[in-house]
């Protein structure tokens, strides 16, 4: 048994808090979504529906947090304190729709792995976790469903079944990881000046970015196991793990919207020219520079080549053809 009840704050108290956060997180996804069907109207029904899916779960997964509250500060109302249950279907329900946000999410990016690198062995390891994790959390809700009629027994869910909760953030921590680490080497890979023209800039924004969403994921993940570890008995964790979905929706969201700006960066106009001394003989010099890439079926030259008939500086005019798999994913 245990020494404090429902009411204490290191249950309901940080519960409220998560739940609040989560509600901020909500309204800045919101936004995001907002902003992706009217700026990305172009994309494809599949990549719209996927969008659309995410922010129905997150409505879904923000309704059934607030009735959990109001389930334990109004229903429980008056109820004597060991008499109060520990666990709702409502609460039960959002480790259902966090699963379900962090599976199309994370397997959204181990898709993009597939294109970025043209192999489908990262990728089949990304979705092989992504299904352990799936399966993982569905069985903490199933587990938590069930638990609903014992109550009150407080927290026999926590003890009973914490290596399955652990186990599930743990692999989800790893796959973000995995996915990070992927995408800032493809990416290195294959933006370079020779396919996508201004690729520098786009280059460093992409891979720090990258880095910051798989880092901020799998942190409050790992900051989820270890709350779960040293204060099994409240609901810490719990409020750390209702925020963790609204960050998987968030960072979707963020990568579709910020294409827009980084084509704009892309299609921006390059140098003019190159400065080259010329040659101390009053001789013909040409130059010209032939690059080819071939990633898979794509084939992508860049020419370019120029005179210099007396003139104080070499102007090589530059002509590049997009890599439009390159061009599809920033």
């Amino acid at each position: 048994m245990i020494s404090y009840g429902i009411d204490t704050p290191q249950i309901l108290g940080v519960m409220e808090v998560g739940v609040f956060m989560s509600l901020v997180m909500f309204g800045v996804v919101a936004l995001q979504g907002w902003v992706y069907f009217h700026n990305c109207q172009s994309d494809k029904t599949c990549l719209k529906v996927l969008v659309g899916t995410v922010l129905f779960l997150e409505l879904c997964h923000s309704v059934a947090s607030c009735h959990a509250i109001y389930f334990f500060t109004v229903i429980l109302a008056g109820v004597p304190e060991l008499e109060k249950a520990a666990n709702t279907y409502s609460l039960s329900l959002t480790p259902v729709f966090e699963t379900l946000i962090t599976a199309l999410v994370q397997g959204f990016f181990a898709y993009r792995i597939r294109l970025l690198s043209g192999r489908i062995h990262i990728s089949l390891i990304c979705w092989a976790l992504c299904l352990i994790r799936f399966v993982g959390g569905m069985a903490v809700a199933a587990e938590g469903f069930l638990d609903i009629p014992r109550e009150p027994d407080y927290f026999h869910l926590q003890d009973t079944y914490g290596w399955l909760i652990t186990s599930a953030l743990n692999v989800g921590a790893v796959l973000d990881v995995l996915i990070a680490v992927s995408l800032c080497f493809y990416i290195r890979q294959m933006y370079t000046p020779y396919n996508l023209p201004k690729s520098e800039e786009l280059i460093h924004r992409l891979v720090t970015w990258t880095i910051q969403t798989g880092l901020i994921t799998s942190l409050m993940s790992v900051a989820t196991v270890v709350a779960f570890q040293t204060m099994k008995h409240n609901f810490v964790w719990l409020a750390l793990y209702t925020f963790l979905a609204k960050l998987y929706s968030n960072s979707l969201l963020v990568s579709l919207n910020a294409r827009p700006h980084n084509r704009a960066t892309v299609r921006a106009p390059s140098p003019k020219s190159w400065d080259l001394t010329p040659p101390p003989t009053p001789h013909l010099l040409t130059i010209h520079i032939c690059r080819t890439i071939d990633r898979d079926d794509d084939v992508h030259t860049l020419v370019g080549g120029a005179p210099a008939s007396g003139s104080d500086f070499l102007q090589v005019p530059e002509k590049a053809v997009y890599n439009q798999t390159a061009y599809n994913l920033v």
